[in-house]
């Protein structure tokens, strides 16, 4: 009983940063690299990325390169965890 507990807390948690990650496809326009930033263009128009020290694949973010961008909103600033190139 105690595990099926444990295992229910932790899905919980985990929930919530699962469902905060979105998803965008776009070509690279601009890499900052002092500032840690890029800007995509999206079928939303021109998007500017913040990255981290955590971000995956940092190195496919070079200008026009096509790529899916996995990020989540944090103190209103969309953060990157992921840069993927799109087949």
């Amino acid at each position: 009983m105690t595990k099926i507990a444990i295992l229910v807390l932790i899905g919980v948690l985990l929930i919530p940063a699962v469902l905060n990650a979105a998803e965008i496809r776009g070509t690279v326009l601009k890499v900052d690299q002092v500032e840690n930033r890029f800007v995509l263009r999206t079928e939303r128009g021109e998007e500017t990325f913040l990255t981290t020290k955590e971000t995956k694949g940092i190195e496919n973010a070079k200008e026009g390169a096509n790529v899916m961008v996995t990020f989540s909103e944090k103190d209103g600033q969309p953060k990157v965890s992921e840069i993927a190139l799109e087949k």
